[in-house]
């Protein structure tokens, strides 16, 4: 060791790893983050089905049979339970995020949660074949 250069004490300090867990908001913070994990899982499951599509009808006939599986009806099920929780969270943290408008964050809430309610409606609709 130089005696130009003084050795520096270190202390070592050592947060516990579950800290989050213990703070309510932290905690659904990292809920609302990880579920954005299986947000991609999911995308990548419906990239998976237009590789198929591509492929071909016995191909496509495959991944529909797969979906049907006990496992992807889970998968579909929690997923659905967990982008409703997203999609609640994120259109809660919006407007606080966003610049002030006339109309109040309730509105924008609402709005965000209208516009989810008809695109799903649409959807359904155009899937179901009651539009021609």
């Amino acid at each position: 060791m130089s005696r130009y250069k003084p050795q520096l004490k270190t202390y070592a300090w050592h947060q516990p790893a579950d800290w989050w867990i213990h703070n309510p908001f932290l905690l659904r913070y990292q809920i609302r983050e990880w579920s954005s994990l299986l947000i991609v899982l999911y995308a990548l499951v419906l990239l998976w089905g237009l590789y198929d599509l591509n492929q071909g009808e016995a191909s496509w006939n495959g991944w529909l049979a797969a979906m049907r599986s006990p496992f992807f009806i889970l998968f579909h099920v929690v997923t659905f339970f967990v982008v409703a929780y997203h999609s609640y969270t994120w259109f809660k943290v919006m407007p606080k995020t966003m610049a002030p408008l006339p109309i109040g964050p309730k509105a924008i809430t609402l709005g965000g949660w209208a516009a989810v309610a008809v695109i799903s409606v649409l959807v359904l609709v155009i899937t179901y074949g009651l539009v021609r």
